[in-house]
Parts: structure tokens; sequence; C-alpha cells
């Protein structure tokens, strides 16, 4: 590639040199993160080829297959999308076809640039964490809970009541401050029957997402580096979803500590320690929220910490 097809780019706490062959990368990854202003020891580098070929199908995330190795991990999307994230070396390479670039630019910044990126932050100054966040005046809500708890379709009835989302499935904590918070993939996905009970079914199209069908909300719109990090002002542990109306627990350290553990996912493991984040929220104060299915309830607890 020329001399002149690179730009450095300032993910949070982080540098990336990306060398590109299609202007159209360039406008996607200045949607994430701010231009760097200087020179960086030791960037994240990605080096991205564009060539001709199809735009996506109807669910192209069908066809996604992540191979990860202790050394690298290779991912593909069809024909759409092929690269190899070098973990050691904290390098990416890729081709992509321009069909993808022209025809869905939301998922190919996905899967060209924010996730295989949010796999080299999360073993630099950010450790991964299965959680989701919405964002008030006042920060951020970590909401983490175990599979079925309802912490997508809790981060979806916020967002519809005026919140701003960081993240639904996973998010960034800072190593030495888990109070910065920053986006990894940050998305909003629904299983169908909760798009419907939100009215969100024409806000949403077709997704694939941990092997079944579901809806995504298009947060790509509203998509800028200032959108992908804040501070955390709480963190909300989902309990008994059942056990309605919603309330508030509060949690001492040790409950908090032991509650988080449901939540957690082996990714998180990968170069991590979510204890350390668990202990240091706990000792902050924090909660459990009981009764998410009252979701009129849970978005105003929500509301509390950040209005």
């Amino acid at each position: 590639m020329e001399q002149d097809s690179s730009r450095l780019f300032a993910p949070p706490r982080d540098h990336l040199l990306l060398a590109a062959d299609d202007a159209r990368v360039f406008d996607l990854a200045g949607r994430l993160w701010e231009p760097a202003g200087g020179p960086a020891a030791f960037p994240i580098r990605f080096e991205v080829s564009a060539r001709r070929g199809p735009g996506p199908g109807p669910e192209p995330e069908r066809d996604l297959v992540w191979t990860p190795t202790a050394r690298r991990w290779d991912v593909k999307l069809g024909d759409l999308l092929a690269l190899r994230i070098e973990l050691n070396a904290a390098q990416v390479q890729a081709t992509v076809s321009k069909g993808l670039l022209a025809g869905d630019p939301a998922l190919a910044a996905r899967y060209l640039l924010e996730a295989p990126a949010a796999v080299l932050l999360s073993r630099r100054a950010w450790q991964v964490l299965h959680a989701g966040a919405i964002v008030g005046p006042r920060g951020a809500v970590v909401i983490r809970g175990g599979p079925g708890a309802g912490k997508s379709t809790l981060v979806a009835a916020a967002w519809k009541a005026g919140f701003s989302v960081l993240a639904d499935e996973s998010l960034l904590v800072a190593r030495d401050n888990p109070d910065d918070l920053a986006a990894s993939v940050r998305d909003l996905t629904l299983r169908d029957d909760a798009a419907a009970m939100l009215g969100l079914d024409d806000r949403t199209h077709p997704a694939f997402s941990g092997g079944e069908p579901k809806r995504r909300l298009d947060l790509w719109p509203s998509s800028s580096p200032a959108a992908r990090r804040v501070r955390r002002a709480a963190t909300l542990l989902l309990g008994d979803r059942e056990r309605t109306p919603a309330r508030l627990i509060p949690l001492s350290e040790e409950e908090f500590v032991l509650a988080f553990v449901a939540g957690e996912i082996p990714q998180e493991r990968d170069g991590g320690d979510p204890d350390r984040v668990a202990r240091a929220w706990g000792a902050r104060g924090g909660f459990r929220l009981d009764g998410a299915r009252d979701l009129t309830g849970a978005v105003a607890a929500l509301a509390r910490f950040v209005r």
C-alpha cells in the first residue's frame, strides 16, 4: 500500500494505525475513534484490502465464523470478509468486499474494525466484561446478569425511554480505573419476542446472533467517538426477573462479588481478571435489581443513578 494510505487513530487509552486502499474504510474508522495527533510507540495495526465483491444478502451473519487459537483468531463472514487477528503482534490483516462497504457500512464496521479492535484492546489497557450499559447525563449504569436475566430487553427499554446505549453484550473497563468505560461492540440485538413486546419491530432489522435469528436496532446513525466512552455511575446485577415489581436490593461487597460471577463468560479471563473489577465496584456499593420483567419500574430504577 502507498504511504498516504495510512492513518493513525486513538481508541480510548490506545493507538491504532490503519492502512487501507479504500477511503470508505477510513470513514468507518472515523465514526469509531478520534484521529490521533502524533506518533505512537506500539499501535495496534490494521491492514485492509478492499476487493470487488458482492453486497450482503439476508442474515449474512449466518455465515460468520470465528476460529480462535492461542496466538491468532481467524474471522470469516461468507464471501464478504476474511481477516486474521495476530494477538502477540497486535495486528489485523483483512480483505473486505466493496459490496459490503457500500451495502451495509454498519455491518462492515462491526466485523472489519470494531470487533477485531476490541479483541486486541481487551489484551492491553482494557478488561472485557459481559454486560450492557446505558448512558444518561450523569454517566452510565452497567447491567450484568446471567443468561435469561433480561439484560438486552432492559437495555432496549431504556433506549426507548431516551437513554443512550454504550453496550448490549460486552463492554470494556479500564484496568487501572474501573469507572472508565468504553464500548467494545456498540450494539443492541433482541430476540423477536422482546422486539415485538417493546414495539420495536419497525425500528429493527433481521440479524443472526448467538445461533438464532434476532432483531437488531441500528445504532450506527448515532455512532461517534464521543458515544463510545463514559464514566460509570452504578452497576446493577440482575436477580430474579419474575419477582415483580422491580426493586433495588443493596448488596454488601461480599454479596456483590458473589453475584457478579453469574454473568461471567470465558472470554473475560483471556488475559484479564473480572474478579478485580467486581471487588472494586463492590467496595463502592452495588445493587441487585429484582423484577426486571417490570420494565417500567426497572427503567425508573436505572434512571435514579444517571438523571
